[in-house]
């Protein structure tokens, strides 16, 4: 299934909330990518990281999307599945902290 992208807003330096076009919203964690490479430097500024937009008809998101050759963007799909992974496990660490004893 190709995602498409609603709104990506930077909620705190350096996480981004990913909204999605059927509505799916979550936080996306760039912590482990941030300064990994030379293309992820810009990032490092969190004044820079909060001019973060969708691209057009919410085929990515990212920074300098309008520059060909110097765009930081990322894949909605992607982006998707790590937000869902994480929502996965933030539900099932509170099943396993909630569960009765008795089980």
């Amino acid at each position: 299934m190709k995602y498409r992208i609603k709104d990506v807003e930077a909620v705190r330096y350096p996480v981004l909330r990913v909204t999605f076009d059927d509505g799916l919203s979550g936080e996306y964690d760039l912590t482990g990518w941030i300064g990994q490479g030379e293309s992820s430097l810009p990032l490092k500024d969190p004044a820079y990281f909060k001019t973060v937009a969708v691209a057009a008809h919410g085929r990515s998101f990212g920074w300098n999307l309008d520059e060909v050759g110097h765009e930081i963007d990322f894949c909605p799909d992607a982006a998707r599945i790590t937000i869902e992974t994480a929502m996965v496990e933030q539900l099932a660490a509170h099943y396993v902290a909630n569960r009765p004893a008795a089980e």
